[in-house]
């Protein structure tokens, strides 16, 4: 049994609920309902009933310069705009009127909720027109939303090509990173292989790396979709892949016998070896799969301890294994949540990073580097609280680290406490006298209280 695939993320959990605009149903969305001028044109726009918008505009300001004014200060109980709603039904004649017409902006920010422009709202409807419309006037790509997604990956999310094609045409910055991923890598995870085909004829990078060290072919794998994972490695994607979890361990842990023999035939290296110690073609012969061996034997080198160096025997080798103890799933899955938080620091995504080492301190809570580590993280997002927080803990795990007492200074520095800053990198000094970077952070530590005590006196 392999252990529990922790990686990559469930991207679903990025994914906004939109608070589309809901009015009761008017029987005739021509003839006016009762109520407000606010809420008759909010219900107008809502209908698509550009007469009556117009009307309430008119009501609502009098003159043209003063009507705009008013309508861009209505709305509704989620904060949204008339182009929001609008945008969100799809309604271009209303769109085209209140833009062009009365001016308003295109990339005004709803207030509540996810703080969204009309072009979410658009997407989200699925109205290509009413997105082609924003963006020819002036609709940013690049907003991003509350829940850290951009248009494009929320067209990609809701499977909708025509949009993504037009965002893209617009110049929509395909590689654009959120929390969890590129386009590329939710297109992936859900195993569009027309989205994916998209993404890369418009050269998306399919070496892209998220949330530690996942790549777009690895979230293909997950979803077990051939075509994304040829269209992938056609594209160049890096078959190889990083760590133990590598592309060629997961398709034979997972039995995917067609993708198995695509990525051998893309020249997967199949001697790497998971958490556990096996190699893709022991996984294989542990599950009995004999096309799966059949495929993988003649590329894998020799096991020095299997005698009967055959299909079979190397079957029967690793079925006489003892499968792995529920420690040693619980080892490697802290293991792998280790290597891709040092994989997401190295590539500055802080935020990613302090998610995995929060997961891996969950399982053990006692290892003061991960706490060292994740300070690191609040230290970088600029939280010097947390960043404390964090460098305490791990210091009073381990006193005898200088590389916590480092930490501590650190955050004490961001905090602007100059003196007990100082304080730590003394101790950290004390500990290794021959550490430069901790002597150079004393040494500013103690020229910033210098300037910090002399602006008190003045």
């Amino acid at each position: 049994m392999a252990a529990p695939p922790i990686f990559p993320p469930d991207l679903s959990r990025g994914i906004p609920c939109v608070a589309v605009p809901w009015y009761p149903d008017n029987p005739n969305p021509r003839t006016p309902s009762r109520g407000s001028p606010e809420d008759l044109l909010l219900r107008a726009a809502f209908d698509g009933n550009l007469r009556l918008v117009r009307k309430m505009a008119r009501e609502l300001g009098g003159d043209e310069g003063r009507c705009a004014e008013k309508v861009r200060a209505v709305q509704d109980s989620n904060g949204l705009g008339t182009v929001h709603v609008a945008a969100a039904r799809g309604k271009l004649p209303v769109c085209r009127y209140l833009v062009e017409e009365l001016r308003l902006d295109v990339n005004s920010i709803s207030e509540e909720g996810m703080s969204m422009t009309p072009l979410i709202y658009a997407i989200d409807a699925g109205s290509v027109d009413v997105v082609r419309y924003l963006l020819d006037n002036g609709s940013d790509t690049e907003t991003l939303m509350s829940t850290g997604l951009k248009p494009l990956v929320y067209a990609v999310v809701l499977r909708n090509c025509e949009i993504v094609q037009a965002l893209l045409s617009k110049g929509a910055c395909i590689d654009a990173l959120t929390t969890v991923g590129a386009a590329l890598h939710f297109a992936a995870h859900d195993g569009r292989d027309d989205t994916v085909k998209i993404l890369l004829d418009h050269h998306a990078d399919p070496n892209k790396v998220a949330y530690g060290a996942n790549r777009p072919l690895i979230y293909a794998i997950y979803a077990r979709s051939l075509k994304c994972v040829k269209l992938l490695i056609e594209a160049g994607a890096d078959v190889q892949g990083v760590g133990t979890e590598t592309p060629l361990a997961l398709a034979a842990t997972d039995g995917l016998t067609d993708i198995l023999k695509c990525l051998v035939q893309a020249g997967a290296g199949p001697n790497v070896c998971d958490g556990f110690g096996f190699t893709p073609l022991e996984n294989a012969a542990r599950y009995s799969r004999r096309e799966d061996v059949e495929i993988l034997f003649p590329v894998t080198s020799r096991i020095p301890n299997v005698r009967d160096w055959s299909v079979d025997g190397i079957i029967s080798y690793a079925k006489s294994k003892p499968a792995p103890k529920e420690e040693d799933f619980c080892r490697v899955i802290l293991d792998n949540l280790k290597f891709q938080g040092r994989e997401a620091v190295k590539n500055k995504d802080y935020l990613c990073a302090e998610e995995i080492y929060t997961k891996a301190m969950n399982l053990d809570p006692d290892d003061a580097t991960l706490f060292s580590n994740r300070s690191l993280c609040w230290l970088r997002l600029g939280d010097g609280k947390k960043a404390l927080t964090d460098a305490v803990a791990s210091k009073s795990m381990r006193p005898g680290w200088s590389k916590f007492c480092y930490r501590e200074g650190a955050a004490r520095m961001l905090l602007k406490d100059y003196e007990k800053a100082c304080g730590a990198f003394l101790d950290g000094l004390k500990l290794e006298p021959d550490n430069a970077e901790i002597e150079s952070a004393l040494w500013e530590a103690l020229e910033s209280l210098k300037i910090s005590r002399n602006n008190e006196k003045e």
